[in-house]
């Protein structure tokens, strides 16, 4: 007996196997070192503990975003995604604004490990900034 497949299954594949896939060198040059899930098996309450950044090309611009989650209970606090940039000295740095304060990450790459500088910045100025840093592995 003979089984007849949908027509929108057929579509589908048919979709699929027409789609460009990008070069591979392409995606290489899109790829920036820092890209990946890292994580500070370490962490203290309150602290960095995943740094996810991600890169793609748009035009032949390489966009980042950055997403960071710190230690709090009873799971852990996402802050969510944000544009990501690499400044003058090199370093891949975010802002994740917030209600209270305003939070800054600066990443320092070190081989196969990477060092998340991180600055709590209060908007109420009577409020002192906070900072930590935290040494992290890809997860």
């Amino acid at each position: 007996m003979r089984k007849l497949i949908p027509l929108s299954a057929v579509l589908a594949l048919a979709l699929l196997a027409s789609a460009p896939f990008p070069a591979a060198a392409a995606d290489e040059r899109c790829q920036v070192p820092e890209a990946g899930r890292w994580i500070n098996r370490n962490a203290d309450y309150q602290e960095i503990r995943i740094l996810e950044i991600e890169s793609h090309c748009r035009g032949k611009q390489i966009v980042m975003r950055m997403r960071a989650f710190t230690r709090c209970s009873p799971r852990d606090c996402k802050w969510g995604w944000t544009d990501a940039w690499r400044n003058a000295s090199g370093r891949v740095e975010a802002s994740f604004p917030g209600l209270f304060g305003a939070r800054e990450i600066q990443v320092i790459t070190m081989e196969k490990r990477i060092e998340a500088l991180v600055t709590y910045r209060p908007h109420d100025r009577s409020n002192a900034a906070e900072f930590h840093a935290a040494i992290m592995v890809r997860d």
